[in-house]
């Protein structure tokens, strides 16, 4: 039962590795935006620059340029880009998540 149960964890953290692996190597990199953007509010360009004390801002133009963002209450998007980088925010400009899209 042992070696069941220690085949079956090998499997599943060989998964889980794999598919780090396949969003750290995805075309609009999911993994490093959602670093670089977590708890933190955007900011569109036009906007003048508020004071950052505590690292909460992130300028819209600092992004990809091949970006779009979704607010909470948009309506549904149907159009996919597997190169572009989507990013989801509530109403305050907080990043909620990002996907290739």
């Amino acid at each position: 039962m042992k070696q069941t149960t220690s085949f079956a964890c090998f499997v599943l953290c060989l998964s889980a590795a794999a598919l780090a692996d396949t969003y750290q190597r995805s075309p609009c990199n999911v993994v490093h935006w959602t670093r670089m953007l977590e708890g933190r509010i955007i900011v569109e360009a036009k906007d003048k620059k508020p004071i950052d004390i505590e690292n909460l801002f992130f300028y819209e133009r600092d992004l990809p340029p091949n970006h779009r963002i979704i607010h909470t209450y948009d309506d549904e998007v149907t159009d996919r880009r597997p190169d572009r980088l989507s990013i989801y925010v509530d109403r305050e400009n907080i990043f909620l998540s990002a996907y290739c899209s």
